[in-house]
């Protein structure tokens, strides 16, 4: 007993002891080396080294010069694309530091087996250096047992030291993980690959990572602010960050996802009063500074109250990144401190062998954290993911992506989360009873749905999946609430939609109800008619979304479906119609195949990859099992062909529901029709673009809404907030949804699509070169009209060197390079038509095409490859026709002459050979005399005045073209392939960055070669 009362005082006073410490800021264990610095004088600093106490100091004095030179030195050492090795470097840093003093050596020396930090000064420009490189000859300190871990250290005020907080929590790690993808904004990050491996790594460890979805500095408040103070220990911003003006800035979103340069005091502002004890800002140079003008982010936000903050000293590779903050919070999540977890991150990048190691950098001010939560916590983990609600019953696998596997669907989480994720009283909040998600089968709406209630993490969630009635949903909701709500739920007496009303009204934690493959809840009476609720289910959802709003939507409903079912309940929820796959998601889908080892080895034949594509069109459950299945089996030539003369159709049951105890995809003759019209159209396009299509079809809107509802036509809502639509391209899913087989139909498909296609895109204001594609392709098609090529050149040609427009041109004329090369014996004969009309806009036009084609039949990169290789004998054909056709006043040769007078008159006359040197050189050195070319361009008429000629005032050029000898053709040099801007007016050639002038270059190259 004496023993026992003796162990509990010894226990006692450890505890006191403890809390002392804590209280007093004192670690037993880690070592602080201060590095201070002191002005001595108008040009010299003084260095103080100390420990713990300030007053005991090592010194000596340094000339400022020192510094900046230093400085300079890493600019053109470090902070380079081509660095010097980064050892020499640290190398260089350290011995500076150490000094003939040797200071640093005996201070480390006095303390060596310790766990030490150097706590850096920023000031007089030191905060330039890169401290995390030093280096003692020996190895980088970083990489050493025990590591020694140099941060930043910005003083403010009369501090003289740090102190250590060392207070951590007996809970699970807390961090908020929220990364910002604005629309528009390029690179796409792969963010949830960043969210995976910190999932990954603290797996059965505990950490809490809540994620706020919104991208929005704004949002992040808020949640901030719903929470406990303290509650959260680490804010972890993941996104770009740039520096304009000298100022720094993160790339958040607006609520609406557009791009919001987000400043220091934007985020300081915000997160007032609620800031962590550390703040992780990764994104590129988020800890740079220069030492004078620029101050970084990382040192603003300390100005604006926090105490610690993480940042990246230069650009940093995504995957780095993402490995940092894997390794730094599995540490901090056991109860390593701040240091240690640091100096652990560095040694993983480094045994990584990680480019971007060294470019972590901590800054602090006043206090280093420690630990921020205790180690070997008894407490329960909290729950990472509630996927495994998500099991089906029969097979028991796993029918979601779990939490580290998803990727993409942002903006729909972004617009769910919007209704679900704000409080009744919320001036923002959208009074709905919840979220109803419907599409194909495959494109993820189950997925989506975990991804929701993981995003929720204060509500209690609850999942039936397929079919549901009463007993199952009274039974399931009674396993998750007290006696009294329980006794209230089983009371036969009294009607459900009451029962549920009284039940929700009396909950504390609000309940989410997830309603998954809700489709086997409908009936269809027949093909042609839309899904209707079953009789026995009509009722319950009436009760529970009544039940909802009776109780102020304090309890949210989400509904998947692959089908959309006809009734008024339907208006009391927010509609994601139609969940597209990831085909024209393009970010998404390279993260999913980046996820699939055998589409992203490298190792497989591309036309096999490029046919599974095909295959799955995007649909993530195909893509799986194409990948698990088919490229990793030893027959994949013989898969695929199976599937594609669909001898084998098995693969249907993974994505449309066939047996008849299933609730099967039921369509008529008109929905078919229309669907099979649709597909004429490979990319998704307005809803103008499937009416025009399929007018011919009776009653085509209402099937057009029908194919909607039961997922043929996918909805993609894009970066710039139009609605497009797009018919599925997954072939067999049904035997009668095919394009037309007789040529004729199919051709006039086709001529349709391009005219509403050209209506709606074909002007100046479509930048969209996958828009332009598609006009060309469909136009292209009409094989019965032989001018086909030559209109849509005339179509590109009026967009005023639309590059979008040319290089999309360029792509579908390169298709058809086939067919040209057989009918190149009538290449010549509208140009003949022309100048015998003496049309000299259509002739010069002509000429341009002409050119085109013969870029394209002999397979020349593009324009400059074209004047360099093209046969002579077609320039002496073109020549020739101008010449007879003008009475010699017109013609390629003609130019060549004047150009090479005037050279010859400038410059003296010089022989063939120099020439050839000439080209050569220009070759080499991309340069052409500037006042040559301007003055050719007078003796010719291309230019007025000091402006050249551009598409605008050619018309009047056209009209009299007589006033100057040779002055056509011309159009045929405008179409370079090199840069090219809209406002340059003619340059021949482009505008090259080291040049100010538009210069002739690709003439250049047919003036040298050509005879006259």
């Amino acid at each position: 007993m004496f023993f026992k009362s003796l162990k509990g005082l010894l226990c006692l006073k450890l505890r006191i002891a403890g809390k002392i410490m804590n209280i007093l800021h004192i670690d037993l264990h880690m070592k602080i080396l201060h590095i201070d610095l002191q002005e001595s004088g108008s040009n010299r600093v003084e260095f103080r080294f100390f420990w713990d106490n300030p007053n005991q100091t090592r010194t000596y004095t340094r000339c400022l010069s020192e510094i900046d030179n230093l400085s300079k030195k890493a600019d053109t050492d470090y902070y380079t694309r081509l660095p010097e090795d980064h050892a020499k470097t640290g190398q260089g840093l350290y011995r500076w530091l150490d000094g003939t003093e040797r200071i640093l050596q005996n201070e480390l020396d006095s303390h060596r087996g310790e766990k030490i930090v150097l706590a850096i000064s920023t000031s007089k420009g030191l905060v330039h250096l890169p401290w995390e490189l030093l280096h003692d000859g020996q190895g980088f300190l970083v990489s050493k047992y025990p590591a020694i871990v140099p941060l930043r250290w910005m003083k403010t005020g009369n501090e003289r030291l740090l102190t250590v907080d060392n207070n951590p929590q007996d809970r699970a790690l807390n961090v908020v993980f929220m990364a910002s993808s604005a629309k528009g904004v390029t690179p796409i990050l792969d963010f949830e690959a960043e969210e995976g491996k910190i999932l990954k790594a603290t797996r059965g460890k505990p950490l809490s990572l809540t994620v706020e979805e919104s991208g929005c500095i704004k949002e992040l408040g808020e949640l901030m602010a719903s929470k406990d103070r303290e509650y959260f220990d680490v804010i972890h911003l993941s996104g770009h960050a740039t520096i304009k003006d000298q100022k720094p800035y993160f790339i958040t979103e607006t609520e609406y996802g557009d791009r919001q340069d987000t400043s220091a005091e934007d985020i300081a502002r915000e997160l007032q009063f609620n800031l962590p004890k550390l703040l992780f800002l990764s994104g590129c140079r988020t800890g740079y500074s220069d030492g004078d003008e620029i101050l970084s982010m990382a040192e603003k936000l300390l100005e604006n109250g926090a105490k610690a903050v993480l940042g990246w000293g230069q650009p940093v590779r995504d995957n780095e990144a993402a490995d940092t903050a894997a390794i730094l919070y599995e540490k901090l999540s056991q109860g390593f401190t701040l240091s240690e977890s640091l100096a652990f991150a560095y040694q993983k990048l480094l045994g990584n062998q990680a480019r971007d190691w060294h470019c972590l950098r901590l800054y602090v001010r006043g206090s280093i954290p420690e630990a921020l939560v205790r180690r070997g916590q008894k407490k329960p983990l909290p729950p990472v993911s509630v996927v495994d609600q998500f099991v089906d019953s029969e097979t028991k696998y796993l029918r979601v992506a779990t939490r580290e596997t998803f990727i993409g669907r942002r903006r729909d989480l972004q617009d769910c989360l919007q209704v679900l994720k704000k409080p009744f009283d919320n001036p923002k909040a959208i009074h709905k009873a919840g979220v109803f998600l419907q599409g194909f089968g495959g494109n993820g709406k189950s997925t989506l749905a975990a991804r929701l209630c993981d995003r929720l993490p204060d509500y209690t969630k609850l999942v039936w999946w397929q079919q549901i009635d009463q007993t199952s949903l009274v039974n399931t909701l009674a396993k998750k609430l007290d006696r009294p709500q329980r006794q209230i739920l089983l009371d036969s007496n009294e009607d459900l939609d009451y029962r549920l009303r009284d039940v929700f009204g009396q909950l504390n934690q609000p309940f989410l109800l997830i309603l998954d493959d809700f489709e086997f809840n409908l009936e269809c009476p027949s093909s042609s008619d839309d899904y209707i609720l079953k009789a026995g289910v009509a009722p319950l959802l009436q009760a529970l979304v009544w039940a909802i709003q009776e109780t102020n939507y304090y309890h949210r409903l989400i509904i998947t479906s692959r089908y959309t079912f006809s009734s008024p309940l339907l208006e009391e929820f927010y509609h994601l119609e139609s969940l597209p796959s990831f085909k024209y998601k393009e970010s998404d889908l390279e993260k999913k195949l980046r996820r699939l080892e055998d589409f992203s080895s490298g190792k497989i034949d591309k036309n096999y990859i490029e046919r599974a594509l095909n295959l799955a069109d995007g649909n993530p459950r195909l893509l799986e099992w194409l990948n698990n299945e088919v490229l990793s089996s030893g027959e994949i030539d013989t898969k695929l062909r199976s599937f594609e003369n669909e001898s084998d159709v098995t693969w249907r049951d993974k994505i449309v529901w066939r047996l008849e105890e299933k609730p099967q995809l039921l369509t008529d003759e008109a929905l078919e029709k229309v669907v099979s019209n649709c597909l004429i159209y490979e990319i998704p396009v307005p809803l103008a673009a499937l009416e025009a299509v399929c007018q011919s079809v009776p009653n085509y809107q209402k099937k057009l809404q029908q194919a909607q509802d039961k997922g043929l036509i996918e909805v993609i809502h894009n970066d710039d907030r139009e609605t497009l639509y797009r018919a599925s391209h997954i072939k067999h899913i049904n035997p009668h949804i095919e394009l037309p087989k007789d040529a004729s139909k199919l051709s006039d498909l086709e001529k349709t699509a391009a005219k509403v296609l050209t209506e709606l895109w074909g002007n100046e204001e479509n930048n969209n070169e996958e828009r332009w594609a598609e006009i060309f392709r469909l136009a292209f098609a009409e094989i019965e009209n032989p001018e086909r090529f030559r209109e849509q050149f005339d179509k590109m040609i009026s967009v005023q060197y639309h590059k979008e427009a040319d290089r999309a041109y360029e792509k579908e004329l390169r298709k058809q390079r086939e067919y040209l090369t057989e009918n190149q014996g009538q290449i010549y004969q509208k140009l003949e038509e022309y100048l015998e009309q003496q049309d000299w806009k259509k002739a010069d036009y002509e000429t341009a095409f002409i050119m085109y084609q013969w870029m394209v039949i002999e397979n020349y990169e593009d324009f400059l490859y074209l004047f360099w290789k093209v046969s002579l004998d077609v320039i002496d054909e073109i020549d020739r026709l101008w010449m007879d056709y003008s009475e010699g006043k017109f013609g390629i040769k003609g130019q060549v002459k004047i150009y090479r007078d005037l050279r010859a008159r400038m410059s003296g006359e010089k022989s063939r050979e120099k020439r050839r040197e000439e080209w050569a050189r220009m070759w080499d050195e991309s340069f052409v005399e500037q006042h040559e070319w301007e003055r050719f361009g007078d003796l010719v008429g291309w230019k007025q005045g000091k402006r050249w000629l551009n598409l605008p005032n050619m018309e009047v050029a056209y009209r009299t073209p007589e006033t100057h000898d040779y002055h056509l053709p011309k159009l045929m040099y405008y179409n370079s392939k090199l840069t090219i801007f809209r406002d340059s007016g003619w340059g021949f050639g482009g505008i090259w960055a080291n040049m100010n002038f538009a210069f002739g270059t690709d003439a250049m190259f047919l003036f040298f070669r050509v005879e006259t």
